[in-house]
């Protein structure tokens, strides 16, 4: 380079003080002096002992005064590290391959049961590091330690090259899941708090506690916040002073909030309606920030599917804010993240590389109105209407959100505790009838066995609401109910020809099926909705050509298969037979609505109504007020 070599360097010569003195002199000598002095101070320097961070500031005063070529300056590093030039571009090859000495140094590597590849740190807490990603990737630590310790940033293709090398080190390793901020393990739950530390929480059924470490890898993203450390006294009373729940709706919301940390089964949608002034945006918020605090809580509706995929990979609970409807391309998605079904896509870059997007999500959304939703959603739904907040009672954000933080952590606590107590009742949590979500209806039913409450009864009973509605959107549907009198038995295309009006004005709706098979798919979807407003829908064998077939028939048509149940529950003592093509639970569970006597379903509509012992009736209330006011 200069013809000088490392004899000349003067390790005396360099002053920690004034560590840029040997430069700025350099600088200041004559022209055909400059270089030289300026090669003996940078090897001075390096022989005195000047630190990454002195040699980063060296760099860029050399770069800023052209003193010498970088290059040049980064060749003196290299030498004063002992790493020999080789063939080809010795300074990526160099970065590269101490970029991977650097994390094969300080991680482990595995691959997840989705095919992603992670490092887990060494001696550290048990909170991965995905390869790629934001400030909290693989990528963005070892360019920050790269850094610290040789005073270069690295190139990008460097980081590029570390990185394949790492992700082929990580395939070896056998499968593991990954959990994102709730994990279910070995009978217990576990909460990630999210905190530099690593630390979970862990509940059973003797309690909670926060520990160390948790059994279970988690991840975390650019949207898992910290949590606050759980304390303990506080009480699920304390939750509602931040909720604008009414009293009926409390145990619904607190069993959705437990069923958060149940990472193994389907979650209800919990849907948040309301007009305006009543805190619906408020409430999201706030059940998402009570387990899964993060930079952004609650979120604009997605686009599309791609950003509704986007949006929920960050998070565990995904708060969506203002939905206006739900177009069947979200409610198809909101249904798959409930019960945890997955997506395939290509590879950004890549002709024949897939992504796999398998995610289960908690989902809260709030709106005015999203008018009927669809059958299979409307199955899922948990919804909670929030009334008028008087202008009296109105908080600012201001004064709410401090007092929020302050009261976050015993209301955790008090959650927790909860969790902990259905845990300890769910052995013996049966159901006399199990819905859509039978999960999420064990949960509730120990919530009430906890609270004293009889929650499961309104879940029901909005279950049987939300089919009707979703009903009374489907055009098929909707005109079933006015065309179809006291039996239809008859094939598909039979069933389109009697609902179909005779008018000959009249004209086709939106989503009106146009041939005998999209009835049969769309009866299908709707046979569900159907029999949970009364209605009995009986898919019956095919008859002539192979034909689908169907026995359909109003509520009120199922009276005498009521009665028929009626004589032959009076033999049997709490054994009714089913009104209509679904199946019954053996009823071993305990009652759920309190009294004497048993409950079982309703012989017309199958929802759970007290039906034997002191004021039994084999019909529910609604049931009863449409046949008249009759009761047994």
């Amino acid at each position: 380079m200069t013809g000088l070599d490392w004899q000349d360097a003067d390790p005396t010569a360099f002053d920690p003080d004034n560590p840029l003195a040997l430069l700025e002199k350099a600088a200041a000598a004559d022209e055909s002096e400059r270089v030289k002095q300026a090669v003996r101070a940078v090897r001075s320097m390096l022989a005195g002992g000047a630190d990454a961070g002195v040699m980063a500031v060296a760099r860029d005063l050399v770069k800023r005064t052209r003193l010498l070529a970088v290059a040049s300056f980064d060749d003196l590093a290299r030498e004063a590290r002992g790493e020999d030039d080789g063939p080809g571009d010795p300074e990526r090859k160099s970065a590269a391959t101490t970029l991977v000495a650097l994390a094969q140094e300080l991680y482990t590597f595995g691959v997840s049961d989705t095919g992603e590849p992670f490092a887990l740190p060494v001696g550290g807490p048990r909170v991965v590091a995905m390869l790629r990603g934001g400030k909290t990737s693989l990528r963005a630590l070892l360019a920050r330690e790269y850094f610290t310790r040789t005073g270069k940033a690295a190139a990008q293709q460097a980081l590029a090259d570390a990185l394949l090398v790492v992700e082929g080190i990580a395939q070896d390793a056998d499968e593991s899941r990954l959990y994102l901020r709730a994990a279910q393990h070995e009978g217990a739950l576990w909460l990630d708090l999210g905190d530099h530390t690593g630390r979970a929480v862990q509940v059973t059924r003797r309690g909670w506690a926060v520990q160390d470490a948790a059994p279970v890898l988690f991840k975390r993203t650019a949207l898992t916040g910290p949590l606050p450390e759980p304390q303990r006294g506080g009480s699920l009373d304390d939750l509602w002073q931040w909720l604008n729940v009414a009293e009926d709706d409390r145990p619904l919301v607190a069993a959705a909030l437990v069923s958060v940390l149940f990472t193994d089964q389907p979650h209800v949608v919990l849907a948040i309606f309301g007009e305006q002034g009543t805190g619906k945006t408020t409430a999201v918020k706030v059940l998402t920030l009570i387990l899964d605090p993060g930079p952004v809580p609650v979120r604009k509706p997605p686009r599309d599917a791609e950003a509704w995929v986007t949006a929920a990979a960050g998070s565990w609970v995904v708060g969506l804010d203002n939905l206006s409807d739900i177009p069947p391309w979200l409610s198809d998605s909101l249904c798959r993240a409930s019960t945890g079904d997955g997506d395939v896509r290509r590879k950004l870059y890549t002709d024949g590389d897939f992504a796999v997007f398998a995610f289960r999500r908690c989902i809260i959304f709030d709106a005015i109105d999203v008018g009927a939703m669809e059958p299979d959603l409307a199955d899922r739904a948990l919804p909670v209407t929030l009334h008028l907040i008087p202008d009296e009672n109105r908080r600012d954000e201001e004064s709410f959100w401090p007092g929020w933080r302050e009261a976050h952590p015993l209301i955790l606590g008090a959650v927790l505790g909860l969790a902990a107590d259905v845990l300890a009742r769910l052995p013996s949590a049966e159901l006399a009838r199990k819905p859509r979500m039978a999960d999420y209806a064990r949960i509730l039913a120990a919530v009430d066995a906890e609270l004293g409450t009889s929650a499961l009864d309104r879940y029901a009973r909005q279950a049987a609401d939300l089919a009707a509605e979703g009903l009374s959107g489907d055009p098929l549907a909707a005109r079933m109910q006015e065309a179809i009198g006291a039996l239809f038995e008859g094939t598909s295309a039979a069933l389109l020809e009697a609902v179909t009006p005779g008018d000959p004005e009249w004209r086709a709706p939106k989503g009106w099926p146009g041939s005998a098979r999209a009835v049969t798919g769309r009866l299908r979807r709707l046979a569900p909705a159907f029999r949970k407003t009364g209605w009995t829908v009986t898919e019956l064998p095919p008859g002539h050509a192979n034909a689908i077939r169907w026995e359909i028939s109003q509520p009120c048509q199922t009276e005498k298969v009521g009665e028929d149940a009626r004589t032959r529950s009076q033999g049997s003592h709490g054994e009714p037979a089913a009104s209509d093509a679904s199946e019954r639970e053996p009823r071993s569970g305990p009652s759920t609505s309190g009294g004497a006597g048993e409950n079982g379903p309703c012989t017309r509509c199958g929802q759970p109504c007290h039906r034997y012992g002191d004021g039994g009736s084999p019909l529910c209330e609604a049931c009863q007020a449409s046949a008249g006011g009759e009761s047994q």
